[in-house]
């Protein structure tokens, strides 16, 4: 169904995580200008609202379709252009083999190549010392911490990458409800839009909202007195 289509889902879905990424930012602030500092609390609950934000977000672009799909006249599918008879837009140019040009002469011989010397004297390799290992050691909570944050970045992606299919079965959810099954006057029967949606999001966003607990709980863990992801990284510059 031409009318079911959807143009650069992902681009749109990339603008929706981008608005529900700036909903999570100002919540963070919000909590935090309330007292709310603990970062275990306050990341999953970020998250949650995120979502919320996110779920309107589908809503409002479902809602947009259906009365975009009721103000149409139904005859209007908009026909593909028909390619003109006898003309291609392939012209093939032949191209022409004209040899390879200027080889190379292979008559001279090649240059000595220089052999390189092996002295008593090279430096022998650095040991790391103690001081990087326990550099090392104290590197490893960041690293950890980093990639639970990048997990759930990851996590969003998952969702931009699903786009296509969930905005194509929202979008065939919107032209059957506002064409079919309002002419019949009987309610639509299939899927709601919102477990459409909890379907092909909701492991996501439970995996960022794991990602962000288990992060902030070992940020304030390591640095009780962090309540920022820049206090926790400055606490080890």
């Amino acid at each position: 169904m031409a009318a079911a289509q959807v143009s650069v889902p992902r681009l749109q879905m990339s603008l929706l995580v981008l608005l529900t990424a700036a909903t999570g930012f100002l919540a963070s602030v919000a909590l935090s200008a309330i007292g709310v500092d603990a970062l275990w609390l306050r990341y999953p609950i970020c998250v949650l609202l995120a979502y919320g934000a996110f779920l309107c977000l589908i809503w409002a672009w479902r809602r947009h379709r259906e009365w975009d799909l009721s103000g149409m006249s139904g005859g209007e599918d908009g026909a593909s252009a028909t390619p003109t008879p006898g003309k291609s837009d392939w012209q093939g140019g032949g191209g022409s083999s004209g040899g390879g040009g200027a080889s190379a002469s292979f008559d001279a011989p090649a240059a000595p190549v220089p052999l390189t010397s092996f002295d008593a004297s090279t430096p022998a390799a650095e040991l790391p010392s103690l001081d990087n290992a326990l550099d090392a050691d104290e590197a490893l909570p960041v690293v950890f911490v980093m990639a639970l944050l990048g997990g759930a970045l990851l996590a969003m992606g998952w969702v931009i990458l699903v786009a296509p299919a969930l905005l194509a079965e929202l979008a065939l959810d919107a032209v059957l409800s506002a064409g079919l099954y309002r002419r019949l006057k009987r309610p639509y029967s299939g899927e709601h839009w919102l477990s459409t949606t909890l379907r092909h999001t909701g492991k996501p966003f439970m995996a960022a909202t794991l990602s962000l607990l288990i992060a902030g709980a070992l940020m304030n863990l390591l640095v009780p007195d962090a309540t920022s992801l820049g206090e926790f990284l400055a606490h080890y510059r």
